[in-house]
């Protein structure tokens, strides 16, 4: 992606796949198709999903001319933008299926969805530290300490044994600077560089926003920059979500949408 977008692209796994295209289906929503650089959009009703095999089947509304060729494809879910592309293959009547193994995005416009957090709303995410870093790295074993939480001792029930987890794993608690419905941006000093590395896959991650608790299930660490700090070196750690429903977008759009609808109140008020 660009980095002069506007917008940003998240690829979907497979079962992040699954989890979209079963809801497509499930509430009956339209799918839109094009052909790549033709101006006519087409509508499908959204009909059925194989899981297995990620095969989607619609229904068209009216006849098209899109069958046998290859296409981009958008759906809308809980204000969410999605987009792919893949082939229009005719099975019966006015059904028509569409292969969901290619390449799925998740957008979102970054001046309309990310929220700058620090220090107007007390955002913090957990991550898991490697068990080396506990023993050795006395500012992350500091920052540990999330087992007393209800969130973290039900994920704890789920994965077994809570103390082999605890004693395993281990978390470090970050303030975040800024988060969207894809991720969000943390602070870390030069310490903690060593185990925080582009790549590397996080999980879980659990998100505190405000009043709300969040677990992600994946994370993967894009970028890591160096920041301009009075205390010394600094750098700004950046998260892409993973395997997140349509539900945590949901409630993730709703919080920050929330947040700044908050800080249009608190200009208004400013003005009176």
């Amino acid at each position: 992606m660009s980095s002069e977008s506007s917008t940003s692209f998240s690829k979907q796994n497979v079962k992040e796949k699954q989890s979209r295209l079963s809801l497509l289906v499930s509430k009956e929503l339209d799918i839109v198709v094009w052909e790549k650089g033709k101006k006519e959009r087409e509508k499908f009703k959204a009909h059925k999903f194989n899981k297995i095999d990620l095969l989607l089947t619609v229904k068209a509304y009216k006849s098209t001319n899109l069958k046998g060729k290859s296409i981009l494809y958008s759906f809308t879910i809980n204000g969410v933008n999605y987009f792919g592309k893949s082939s229009l293959k005719y099975l019966d009547g006015s059904s028509f299926s569409i292969d969901c193994n290619e390449d799925m995005f998740k957008s979102e416009r970054r001046e309309t969805f990310r929220l700058l957090t620090f220090p107007h709303h007390e955002v913090y995410c957990h991550i898991p530290v490697p068990p080396a870093e506990l023993t050795k790295n006395k500012v992350v074993d500091m920052r540990t300490g999330l087992s007393q939480t209800g969130l973290f001792k039900n994920f704890l029930s789920i994965v077994g044994n809570e103390e082999e987890f605890v004693a395993q794993k281990g978390f470090a608690k970050y303030r975040v600077l800024d988060v969207s419905v894809t991720g969000l941006s943390f602070k870390i000093g030069e310490l903690e560089k060593k185990f925080v590395g582009v790549g590397r896959e996080l999980e879980p991650v659990f998100l505190f926003f405000n009043n709300e608790e969040i677990l992600i299930p994946k994370a993967n660490i894009k970028h890591v920059v160096p920041l301009v700090d009075a205390q010394g070196r600094a750098f700004k750690v950046g998260l892409q979500f993973k395997e997140v429903d349509t539900n945590m977008d949901e409630l993730l759009g709703k919080l920050i949408n929330d947040a700044m609808r908050d800080f249009e109140s608190e200009f208004e008020d400013f003005l009176k």
